[in-house]
């Protein structure tokens, strides 16, 4: 398997943005054909403390529309609870087979003996996507995906979409399959992205095979897909972070777009927990500053969530006499 086919499709595909669709997803939904329609989305709750506060803060605010939360990390709880006594807010659940940092890792909702092809030897999910390519078999895929979305449903939160942890189930067609059949039984959107005939060229251009399945499947998803995902780049200090967030907006073309923020508090765990622990304090930063805000209303971006993406989708669609 070539390494390339394991770089997650939701970051190639923003590489292709330049090239539209004739329709996009936002104009579908009843858009306007020419704005940029964004989803500014806050990731990774759940995972931390340090991750929760900031992203609860700024749903409050209303400087993040969406955000996704880690079902198995230790902070799910803590993030549930505000959930419930905060109701209301736009709250998708981020779908996880991989736990990556060495020093805080973390294990299956199902009993190891279901899922031993999602653990390694000490009971945790796999540290790389390659492993979970190489590893995991799509019936546990199923079954631990299934616990995750329950798990959140049962602590009150009602899921407004559904993400891949690092682009996991995108690595390969059978767990694809998975990730949308799911989405289609729960009535909950995945999000991923539109790939119109232009954006697949230009990935494959790139370097970036793309599975004939895997498209097909994608292309037959019926539930609303975004015109682009987006993350918002590393940077080595907080103007270089804030200018390449005001350029990646400033580029965008009209669409339905959603751009993942990762937001954290600093501590001293926090350092730990993340390496990019500064990148993460930087993007909580560029949410509350004046000038992001001035720029989002420059452009004349709509903000919207994914409660309002589906309540505009179902809708529109026919009513049966």
């Amino acid at each position: 398997m070539k390494k390339s086919m394991l770089i997650p499709l939701l970051l190639v595909v923003g590489m292709a943005a330049e090239t539209a669709s004739a329709e996009t997803w936002a104009e579908r939904l009843g858009f306007p054909p020419d704005r940029k329609v964004l989803i500014l989305g806050a990731d990774h709750m759940g995972g931390a403390y340090e991750f929760n506060r900031p992203g609860q803060e700024l749903l409050v605010e209303g400087s993040v529309q969406s955000a996704s939360v880690i079902v198995p990390c230790v902070w799910f709880d803590e993030f549930a609870d505000w959930a419930r006594a905060n109701p209301g807010h736009d709250l998708g659940v981020c779908l996880t087979l991989n736990s990556a940092n060495s020093l805080y890792r973390f294990r299956p909702l199902s009993d190891r003996a279901d899922v031993p092809s999602l653990v390694d030897a000490d009971g945790f999910l796999w540290p790389s996507l390659l492993q979970v390519s190489l590893q995991a078999e799509a019936g546990e895929v199923e079954l631990e995906l299934r616990r995750q979305i329950d798990r959140a449903r049962a602590a009150g939160i009602q899921p407004s979409h559904l993400i891949t942890h690092m682009g996991a189930l995108l690595t390969r067609p059978d767990l694809t399959e998975v990730y949308l059949r799911l989405a289609r039984e729960y009535w909950i959107p995945a999000v991923v992205p539109d790939l119109t005939p232009e954006r697949i060229e230009s990935i494959r251009e790139k370097g970036f095979p793309l599975e004939d399945e895997t498209i097909a499947l994608l292309a037959a998803y019926p539930l609303p897909k975004v015109d682009d995902l987006r993350l918002v780049p590393d940077a080595e200090s907080y103007e270089q972070k804030r200018d390449e967030f005001m350029a990646l907006v400033e580029q965008l073309p009209p669409g339905l777009t959603e751009i993942l923020v990762h937001p954290a508090d600093h501590t001293k765990a926090l350092e730990r927990v993340s390496p990019r622990w500064k990148n993460r304090l930087w993007e909580t930063e560029l949410l509350e500053d004046p000038k992001v805000h001035a720029l989002l209303d420059q452009e004349q971006v709509i903000l919207t969530n994914w409660r309002e993406i589906m309540q505009r989708f179902t809708e529109g669609m026919p009513v049966e006499d």
